[in-house]
């Protein structure tokens, strides 16, 4: 016998003495069953197109050992190219947001027409989400989880949120409100089991172990509702849930720290939509593929994806973020709607915590890692008025994110990337260490339209040390304010191979690379500035052998079309004539660039993010 910890929804908890199990999947109804609506959302790509599958080796490792309470023991993060040696990976150029015709990255297609809810946190359901059209099960399931090396129907990008294609799910037919799945009828148009050759999305936890993947079991309980499902006592480590399509109304684990990971997703082929998904005092939980916005304009401001600091080993992979149902037309959003929908998308509190392909979308700010061993890989941030990212904790890995298109609504200074240092006395008074930032982009604006909005964005801002050992690598950074990377108190830290260049290609003093001393006036020690190519150094940031600060082989660019193929359309390789080619030090250079080529291919690396092939 032991003791299983229950989940708790809307407030209840019940304590369950059971028998071990065998793993099971449930399935579970909707609240409001029917197609989820919400505006299309335009294809973005992360930066690369991967020739062959990636295994992705360097996902963070964990040990395991049964019995335990506290069951993930955090042993490293392999460093990224490890065993991606020769992987070559093509740029694809940016695609601006605006609305298409067809849903090309999740949530359904149709207008906005999502009403109720819930407010983020909340433990009651107001409403429901009614009207528009939704592809429904007909829904490519697109993306790559962490660990995974291909998506159905999809074309992974570098773990790019694109989809491509129809995916049905065991010869599912739809007439007039009745779904018939592997031979399996219901009515009154409520979506019942998945089963035949459908399978689930990859996902993987960040200790390395894998969610099944095969379809759900014909024969699967039904619950009523998560309600039912909870408070049933059955749910245990291993168990998969299912969320048949429609609304759910918030999902929220609390005081459930399961043995082996929970896994919550659609059922395959269709689509669940639920306010928000809070975890407290949870742990190993994964959540994969689902839709996440509020359907109140009384939700609040809160995050829409949270995990407190007493959770961990949580993932959450392959959501579709947005403060509101029609976030997918922000870029026609006025200072109003910016403000009636300043919402936030994810806060990664705990330990263990992982967040990949996920897209966000017009928010207040996107993903903030406030956790210890925090993962942020492979997510797309679009349209945002706080904060892109920020890192917190320490040995925290931010790889291979794309965050674009900020406003400003507030007097707050936006930072594509942020990272402070915070103890038990606040910010600025501690040491954040083992800090990995590489291969994002943090672009301040790609649309072609204007707009009395547009913010000017700091690129990577990391004001409140000390930083000690923090990696700042292989970035592309496009920004109109002052700071492109700055580091106000760093120590056995690197700032190498960025691009860093005014989003408008003007020469001139910013964006710049900085090394400050800490705003108590601690000095950086022991840092390397190195292989960069970027609009400035900042005058501060010089070779300073008494502080071991080493300032050597950076590009200054005071023409921007002269070094790039095409800086207005923020395609930051290299022309063949650049004066970057072969500028950089071999001894500073990571092995890998930004779209994962061999470095170097000539006679000495090239400076900046991008190595010519």
């Amino acid at each position: 016998m032991r003791l299983i910890r229950s989940l708790v929804l809307a407030g209840m908890s019940t304590t369950a003495l059971t028998a071990p199990a065998l793993a099971a999947d449930y399935f579970v109804k909707p609240l409001q069953p029917g197609p989820v609506s919400g505006t299309p959302l335009a294809a973005i790509t992360l930066q690369a197109q991967a020739h062959e599958p990636l295994a992705l080796p360097w996902r963070l490792r964990t040990k395991v050992k049964d019995g335990e309470d506290n069951v993930g023991k955090w042993l490293k993060a392999r460093k990224r190219g490890a065993a991606t040696s020769g992987v070559t990976r093509t740029e694809t150029a940016p695609v601006e947001t605006e609305s298409t015709s067809s849903e090309t990255s999740g949530g359904g297609t149709g207008s906005e027409s999502a009403t109720g809810g819930t407010a983020e946190g909340s433990t009651s359901v107001v409403g429901v989400s009614e009207g528009g059209t939704s592809e429904g099960s007909t829904t490519s399931e697109g993306g790559t989880s962490a660990g995974s090396t291909s998506a159905e129907g999809s074309t992974s990008e570098g773990g790019a949120i694109t989809s491509g294609g129809t995916t049905t799910t065991g010869g599912t037919t739809t007439t007039g409100g009745t779904t018939t799945t592997g031979g399996t009828t219901t009515t009154g148009g409520t979506t019942t089991t998945a089963t035949g050759s459908s399978t689930v999305d990859p996902a993987t936890t960040q200790s390395g172990t894998q969610v099944s993947t095969t379809a759900p079991a014909a024969n699967s309980q039904v619950f009523n509702g998560l309600d039912a499902l909870f408070q049933s006592g059955k749910l245990t480590g291993g168990d998969r849930v299912f969320l048949m399509e429609g609304y759910h109304g918030p999902l929220v684990i609390k005081k459930t720290k399961f043995t082996s990971p929970v896994l919550f997703a659609p059922v395959p082929g269709q689509v669940a939509h639920v306010d928000s998904i809070l975890v407290a005092g949870g742990g190993n939980v994964v959540f994969n593929g689902l839709k996440v916005w509020a359907t109140s304009a009384n939700a609040g401001n809160g995050y829409l994806v949270r995990s407190y600091d007493d959770s961990n080993d949580a993932s959450f992979s392959n959501l579709d973020i947005r403060a509101v149902a029609g976030s997918g037309n922000y870029m026609q959003w006025t200072l109003a709607d910016w403000t009636a929908n300043q919402r936030s998308g994810m806060l990664l509190g705990g330990q263990r915590i992982s967040a990949v392909n996920n897209r966000v979308t017009g928010t207040y700010h996107g993903i903030l890692g406030a956790g210890t061993n925090v993962l942020i890989e492979h997510n797309i941030v679009d349209g945002f008025s706080g904060d892109g990212m920020r890192a917190t904790g320490d040995f925290s890995v931010v790889r291979e994110n794309r965050v674009q298109n900020c406003f400003q609504i507030n007097g707050n200074h936006a930072d594509g990337f942020q990272s402070f240092s915070y103890g038990p006395n606040g910010a600025g008074k501690y040491t954040l260490r083992d800090l990995t930032v590489e291969n994002n982009k943090i672009l301040e604006w790609v649309s072609s339209a204007t707009n009395p909005l547009r913010c000017r964005l700091q690129g990577i801002g990391m004001f409140d040390g000390m930083y000690d050992n923090a990696m700042i690598r292989n970035n592309v950074i496009s920004v109109t304010a002052y700071h492109g990377i700055t580091m106000a108190g760093a120590l056995n830290s690197s700032v190498v191979n960025n691009t860093v260049i005014h989003a408008d290609g003007t020469a001139g003093t910013s964006p710049w690379i900085m090394i400050a001393h800490h705003k108590n006036g601690t000095p950086s020690n022991n840092v390397i500035v190195a292989n960069n190519v970027t609009t400035a150094i900042n005058a501060k940031t010089v070779t300073d052998p008494v502080k071991q600060i080493l300032v050597t082989n950076n590009v200054i660019v005071t023409n921007a079309s002269g070094e790039f193929v095409a800086p207005g359309a923020r395609d930051y390789t290299l022309r063949s004539t650049s004066k970057a080619i072969d500028a950089g030090a071999a001894a500073h250079a990571p092995k890998l660039d930004i779209l994962g080529s061999n470095r170097p291919k000539g006679a000495a690396p090239d400076a900046g993010a991008y190595e010519v092939r």
